[in-house]
């Protein structure tokens, strides 16, 4: 061998560019690995302050000062990556003094699901109290049970007084849920004197059977809850469900149906739309808003919601053969970049 030849190094796969796609594909799966690691520890955080139907929250707002009026914000069905926040931007602008969510704030009953919810709640937070009625997308018998959903967000059905205005948050779930218990809760207000309070406003997730247009999904007890209603003198009942907006009055009963918080939209009736409503409560009327939005997708979130809802529960029940795909990883780029001297002259 020629004594003057100068080795010099070059890196292997200069010459075989697939190489260097090789490496750089498993540099990036171990890198998502560690980035879903990461972000699945925000599905811990706790709620944020003000959020759930806990009595500090509705404290807050018993214990207030009167005043001659007063606004609070209704949606439901928000299940989404980008079009509830986008809601959430309007929301903060306007004077609330609390905002109802009827329902389905999870894309399923599962603990995955509502550690991708608690992750977003804090983007969700607006500066009043926010309470959080239970959806048949929220709970499950076996994967989410109600006694889960009532330890994080609060109790289920309950109710508050306001500005001299009463506001019950019943729990109207399908089978093998039954509603008794929320029916029981309602039909002791019937003996309450009717001037006791200005307004009385219901919130529920399944709406009752107000129109045959609703009846087909109603749940069993739909028809007892119309008529305590009207025993009663209510208002307003908001729900959800549906993922579409709809009005009507029956009686002196005015009930809506806000279920186009982020789902996706029903596609009929058509013109369908992403809304939440703001109701004005004013000492001789109450004004009707609605906040429409277009449908949005944040990327970030919906990386986020891969990594919490389905990679993370993957690595959680394969956490030994994760272990030895990154040692073959490793293995694989140091192979991948070695470096061989090549003599040239």
């Amino acid at each position: 061998m020629n004594k003057h030849l100068k080795p010099t190094v070059r890196i292997s796969f200069s010459r075989h560019p697939i190489r260097i796609i090789v490496a750089i594909a498993v540099a990036a799966a171990m890198v998502f690995q560690a980035y879903v690691w990461v972000i699945q520890r925000e599905g811990n955080l706790p709620v944020p302050k003000g959020f759930g139907n806990f009595p500090e929250n509705r404290s807050v707002l018993e214990s207030a000062p009167a005043k001659e009026g007063f606004s609070f914000a209704v949606m439901g069905d928000i299940s989404s990556v980008g079009t509830f926040e986008r809601i959430c931007d309007h929301l903060r602008k306007m004077p609330l003094d609390f905002a109802v969510l009827v329902g389905d704030g999870s894309y399923g009953p599962a603990e995955p699901e509502h550690r991708y919810l608690r992750a977003e709640l804090h983007e969700y937070a607006l500066s009043c109290p926010f309470f959080y009625v239970v959806g048949n997308r929220d709970v499950s018998a076996d994967r989410f049970p109600l006694d889960r959903f009532e330890r994080d967000y609060g109790p289920s059905i309950f109710s508050f007084e306001y500005q001299q205005c009463l506001f019950i948050v019943l729990r109207t779930l399908e089978e093998p849920f039954t509603n008794e218990e929320s029916l029981a809760y309602l039909r002791q207000f019937r003996d309450i004197p009717r001037d006791r309070y200005r307004y009385r406003f219901v919130f529920m997730h399944i709406p009752p059977p107000m129109t045959p247009l609703f009846r087909q999904r109603a749940v069993p007890e739909g028809d007892e809850l119309i008529r305590t209603f009207e025993e009663i003198g209510v208002d307003y009942v908001f729900s959800g469900h549906y993922h579409r907006y709809a009005r009507v009055r029956r009686g002196s009963t005015n009930y809506i149906v806000s279920g186009g918080g982020g789902s996706n939209l029903a596609p009929s009736p058509p013109g369908q739309f992403h809304h939440a409503l703001i109701l004005q409560v004013r000492p001789d009327c109450i004004e009707e808003q609605i906040i429409s939005v277009s449908k949005c997708i944040n990327m970030e979130d919906l990386l986020e919601r891969t990594a919490i809802t389905q990679t993370w529960p993957f690595m959680e029940r394969h956490p030994v053969g994760l272990i030895l795909l990154d040692v073959v990883g490793l293995v694989l780029i140091i192979l991948l970049v070695r470096r061989r001297p090549i003599h040239s002259r």
